[in-house]
C-alpha cells in the first residue's frame, strides 16, 4: 500500500535546513506565523489529495523523501517555489508542480504588516 507522508511543526527559531526529524521550518520568527487555511490537519489532507505517488516510482517500488522550499507571500500566496533535495527525480517533478498551485494560506504577520515567509517542507513517499 502506498503512502504519502508529510510531517508539519512551526519552528520558534531561525533554521535553515532539515535536521533529522521530518519538519516543517518557517526560516524565520514572526509574530503571527502563516497558517493553512484550517490548518496543519488541512494541509496534510491537501498534500495526501493532491500530490500523487508517481506510476514509474510505484512500478519499481521506489520510495524517498522530497524536500522543498517555498514562500508564504504578503498576500498569503505560494511563491518561489524550489527543490532543496529528491531521493528520486522521479518525485521531484510531482512535488513541485503540485506545490506550485497550493491555495492561498492565511499570511504572516510582523508589527502589525503582513510578510513573506520561507518555508521548508519534506515529503516522504513510501510504499
Amino acid at each position: 500500500m502506498k503512502k504519502i507522508f508529510t510531517f508539519i511543526a512551526v519552528c520558534l527559531m531561525s533554521l535553515q535546513f532539515a535536521t533529522a526529524q521530518e519538519v516543517c521550518f518557517a526560516e524565520t520568527i514572526q509574530e503571527q506565523m502563516p497558517e493553512f487555511v484550517g490548518g496543519e490537519e488541512a494541509l496534510t489532507e491537501w498534500i495526501e489529495n493532491n500530490i500523487s505517488y508517481p506510476m514509474m516510482a510505484e512500478v519499481y517500488s521506489i520510495e524517498g523523501k522530497v524536500v522543498v522550499t517555498f514562500d508564504i507571500n504578503e498576500d498569503g500566496s505560494v511563491g518561489n517555489v524550489q527543490l532543496e533535495s529528491a531521493a528520486d527525480p522521479i518525485f521531484a517533478d510531482e512535488v513541485v508542480s503540485r506545490i506550485e498551485k497550493m491555495p492561498q494560506w492565511i499570511p504572516g504577520m510582523q508589527n502589525g504588516r503582513y510578510v513573506k515567509v520561507r518555508y521548508t517542507l519534506p515529503i516522504s513517499f513510501v510504499f
